[in-house]
């Protein structure tokens, strides 16, 4: 589940049209929020808040033998009114990482000097900033920040702040580092340019969309796109510690109207629709490591993923495998407690009958009416639902290796608190699994510090993580 503030971060790339997942970052991501899920291994409890349309608190508690926590603050330059942010109102599908339906990319472009996109965001007709900044307790404290400026309607640059206090006995400055990015996106294309402080670090990521450019105009006539065809890489040079790091990919993915036969016409046929899933395939050509992956979206709750990776020099190999299971769950809704006609309902016999109550009472956010067994309730009784309404979501996520290893995990609504439990089995440690790219297009929202146990225990970890959020 993400974390509060990756959950602002990704309203405020949506308020300003910034495409998340047209960059080489983003390239596995869906594999990625399918497999390499994260399992709190302690009782952590988030408070979150979006006081004003422009500022965001964020508190964290966690023990685990030791108390811990963090305070987290976000300010942004343009209104986020549109942004849901009461925890009984977020709807899961956001908070939850799970399989990405890619749409076809679009291109920005200028509006009398103003930022817009084919989207005509009013929000993105500035030059939208961020500030985040977080603070981690107890000693030795460690301070992370970020800003993120859009420059232009295809430009984006971001600076990463991160300091940790030295040991108390040692007079010494702080150890920090920072870390720019210049990202520049045109829809055909998208190009990132890095430097860290840390060893002068530079670094290029670049991806390529095959197809018609978006910059271009289309005929409205033509038949829409069906998949999409991404080539990309990157490139790591530090000449202070002379590390060098190499690494590209391809993704192969379809796109909505592959599913949705809105694209059938006299001209254009409407093909076989298809299952909506994702190719992708990686290679490191210094170490030797190929990766390729596989997601399908079966259903609108299910979705499955693996993935299987191969070293040419060791000859080792990895084999995981794992999907999520969305379920809905239906309560029934009890009467008003100042209910002022219920004596008149009780003279017509309404009270004990539940369809005649369920039709009486509105119906509640997040809530549904449920009728006891009756064969003779046909498809005009079950109730309907306001459209863009949720009913109370659950999420169960399961993953597994060719070591044994097993994660599994449940996020889902209590109440008005979000709830994410998991369990880690297996014989070997999963430290080294549960990496993922931390960056402004695919942030890592972790809701427990630490990894798995290296020791010869079966039990790996087992934890809560609660939020609420107003």
């Amino acid at each position: 589940m993400l974390d509060f503030m990756d959950y602002v971060q990704l309203a405020f790339s949506e308020a300003t049209s910034w495409n998340r997942d047209n960059s080489y970052t983003a390239l596995t991501a869906t594999a990625q929020s399918l497999l390499d899920f994260h399992v709190p291994e302690r009782l952590q409890v988030h408070l979150s808040s979006l006081s004003t349309p422009h500022f965001a608190t964020a508190y964290t508690l966690g023990t685990v033998g030791l108390i811990d926590g963090s305070l987290s603050y976000l300010f942004s330059t343009i209104p986020l009114d549109g942004t849901p942010s009461k925890s009984a109102l977020i709807p899961l599908r956001k908070f939850v990482l799970g399989y990405r339906q890619l749409e076809a990319p679009i291109a920005p472009f200028r509006d009398n000097g103003q930022l817009t996109s084919g989207k005509h965001d009013a929000f993105a007709r500035q030059k939208a900033s961020l500030l985040h900044a977080t603070f981690h307790l107890p000693s030795p404290t460690t301070l992370t920040a970020m800003f993120l400026r859009r420059l232009s309607p295809t430009a984006q640059v971001s600076l990463a702040l991160s300091s940790t206090q030295g040991p108390p006995l040692i007079k010494s400055a702080p150890q920090a580092s920072i870390l720019a990015q210049l990202s520049h996106d045109t829809g055909k294309y998208c190009n990132e340019y890095l430097f860290s402080t840390d060893n002068a670090l530079f670094g290029w990521r670049g991806l390529w969309n095959f197809g018609p450019d978006p910059r271009q105009q289309r005929d409205y006539k033509s038949p829409p796109r069906l998949s999409l065809l991404s080539a990309g890489g990157e490139a790591y040079y530090s000449p202070v510690s002379s590390v060098v790091g190499l690494s590209t990919g391809l993704r192969f993915t379809t796109l909505p109207a592959a599913t949705e036969g809105v694209h059938s016409s006299p001209n254009h046929p409407s093909p076989v629709s298809t299952f909506p899933y994702t190719l992708t395939l990686t290679l490191t050509p210094l170490t030797g490591s190929l990766s390729t992956t596989y997601s399908l979206h079966a259903s609108q709750n299910l979705a499955f993923s693996s993935r299987f990776g191969f070293n040419v020099y060791s000859w080792e190999s990895e084999i995981v495998v794992g999907g999520e299971l969305w379920r809905k769950a239906r309560r029934a809704i009890p009467p008003p407690q100042d209910d002022v006609l219920e004596w008149a309902r009780r003279k017509m016999g309404l009270v004990n009958n539940p369809r005649a109550l369920a039709s009486s009472v509105p119906l509640a956010a997040n809530a549904s009416p449920t009728f006891p067994a009756d064969t003779g309730r046909d498809a005009h009784d079950v109730p309907t639902f306001p459209a863009g309404q949720e009913q109370n979501e659950s999420v169960i996520k399961v993953r597994i290796d060719q070591s044994g290893n097993v994660r599994l995990l449940w996020e889902g609504r209590i109440k008005e608190l979000l709830i994410t439990a998991g369990v880690a089995v297996g014989p070997g440690s999963f430290s080294s699994m549960s990496s993922r790219p931390s960056s402004p297009s695919y942030p890592s929202g972790g809701h427990s510090a630490g990894g798995g146990s290296s020791g010869s225990s079966y039990w790996r970890g087992v934890g809560v993580s609660i939020l609420y959020s107003s």
